[in-house]
């Protein structure tokens, strides 16, 4: 007496199809789950047992088998609780064809059918392989209704499921309209009173993907422009949102009132945060703030004050773009394509290039400071700008002269990442920000007189390969954010003052 339910598991955020098989034979009552269980399935024995006489339906007296295949590979997660239940009710009943059919749902001891983590990557990778019909909680059902071609099918109660897989009910596919947040951005770089030259800056790194190292004393303006940087980066697509939302619901970010991510996230966590915060890892490992920020901005204010242990954690993912994780002889994935915004002060009190005021840092301070703002960490940042103080003239003079709004960066960002869309057609690359060594070779190239510039530029600012390749990148940007489809000299020689020696 066999059953067959289909259901999945999540390593990361990608999840890959599991299927339950009960089986119901002679011996000592008992239910026994194998197959790689952790601790949370094999306590769905304790939860399922009471939810089955709950719901009206006897308890198997044989010995119940659950077996979770492919049993070579670890399952973990509550929504394990629907198919087993599922699995245990069927045996030796009449039921449907369900190849076609999963389901996924953590079920209370009275039969009610709770939330669960992951549903959208759950989902995704039980579409991918050939499920027409998700059986589901209903409070997933809205995140999970963004996907276009497979049938959320919501229940509420463990009963519901049961009398569905056994053909004797029918479940309405959900028709709810995806929820739209129209966002109105209250906050926009017309604001932003001076500060032209380095907006100018951000609006070029935003156009390419490029991260921004900004160090300025305080009360510059620092944090206020890296705020306003979601106000002009393009919508997200389809397929981003989509990988972005199933991000959230795997760290179990979502709720009801916000069941899909629909715009470009910011995440600005504070300087206290572990390595693992940022990220990510722990012993089920989790998505940490690194890709909590996929395909939009990580802003690190007051980069000092991180520990350097969390620093240097960063390297090698902000240049990868994904996160890689091993546990328990198990590698996890997790995406990192970020736009990195750092802001720092140029000293612990912040008054090293203020005329005005007098800097109390000891030497050790800023020996200790710099090794943290100029290590190989601020070497893979693409620009590296000064942010000033706003003189008093600009001050009185507010609202009289020039001022880009978001508006109008945005357009500008929107139109340039449009140009890069098609360069990069097929090849690989997303945008400029993500060039390699060959991509740089193959769509930066340089005629003789930007070449002999860019070879004064290599000795005399004492760049690093990897720094002369960040320089070409931003070069490729504002030619396009020009119009050009040639690099030229005044496109590299914008570019260079983009990437300043800090410690002068």
């Amino acid at each position: 007496m066999l059953t067959k339910i289909k259901t999945a598991t999540l390593m990361g955020v990608d999840g890959y199809p599991v299927t339950v098989e009960t089986d119901l034979h002679n011996g000592m009552p008992g239910l026994n789950i194998v197959g790689l269980a952790d601790m949370t399935i094999r306590e769905s024995c304790q939860r399922i047992k009471p939810a089955i006489m709950n719901c009206g339906f006897r308890f198997p007296r044989e010995r119940v088998t659950v077996n979770l295949v492919p049993a070579g590979k670890p399952k973990e997660g509550s929504h394990f609780d629907l198919p087993i239940a599922l699995g245990i009710m069927m045996l030796g009943q009449e039921n449907k064809e369900l190849n076609d059919t999963a389901f996924l749902g953590e079920v209370s001891l009275d039969g009610t059918i709770n939330p669960i983590r992951g549903a959208l990557p759950l989902a995704i990778c039980l579409r991918t392989a050939g499920v027409k019909n998700l059986v589901l909680p209903a409070a997933n059902a809205c995140e999970a209704a963004i996907l276009k071609d497979i049938n959320i099918l919501p229940v509420s109660r463990l009963m519901e499921a049961a009398e569905y897989a056994m053909g004797t009910r029918v479940i309405a596919p959900y028709t709810g309209e995806e929820k739209r947040h129209e966002k109105k951005h209250e906050i926009d770089y017309a604001q932003v009173i001076g500060q032209e030259s380095t907006k100018r800056a951000i609006m070029i790194g935003a156009a390419g993907n490029h991260g921004i190292l900004m160090m300025g004393g305080p009360g510059c303006g620092k944090t206020m422009m890296a705020k306003r940087l979601p106000t002009i980066l393009p919508e997200l697509t389809y397929d981003e949102k989509l990988e972005i939302t199933g991000i959230y619901s795997v760290a179990g970010l979502l709720s009801e009132k916000q069941p899909l991510i629909s715009e470009r996230p910011f995440r600005s966590p504070h300087h206290t945060i572990t390595a693992t915060g940022l990220i990510g890892g722990g012993g089920r490992p989790r998505p940490g703030e690194l890709s909590l920020a996929h395909r939009g901005v990580l802003f690190l204010d007051e980069l000092g004050e991180f520990e350097s242990k969390a620093i240097d954690a960063m390297r090698q993912p902000i240049e990868d773009g994904i996160v890689h994780i091993t546990r328990n002889f198990q590698d996890v994935i997790f995406p990192a394509q970020v736009m990195l915004v750092i802001a720092a002060n140029p000293c612990k009190c912040g008054n090293l290039w203020d005329d005005r005021k007098l800097c109390t840092c000891t030497h050790q301070q800023l020996e200790s400071h710099r090794r943290k703002l100029m290590g190989p960490f601020a070497d893979r940042i693409d620009m590296h700008i000064k942010v000033g103080r706003v003189p008093k003239e600009q001050l009185t003079a507010r609202g009289s002269g020039p001022c880009m709004s978001s508006a109008q960066m945005r357009d500008i960002v929107s139109a340039a990442r449009e140009v890069q869309r098609l360069r990069y057609a097929g090849t690989g690359y997303t945008d400029n920000g993500t060039l390699d060594d060959h991509g740089i070779k193959r769509f930066c190239k340089l005629d003789e007189n930007c070449s002999q510039l860019m070879n004064r530029a290599y000795d005399k600012l004492g760049l690093t390969l990897r720094g002369y390749n960040k320089i070409l990148k931003m070069a490729r940007t504002i030619a396009d954010i020009n119009g050009g489809e040639e690099i030229r000299e005044e496109h590299i020689a914008e570019a260079l003052l983009y990437r300043v020696d800090l410690e002068e």
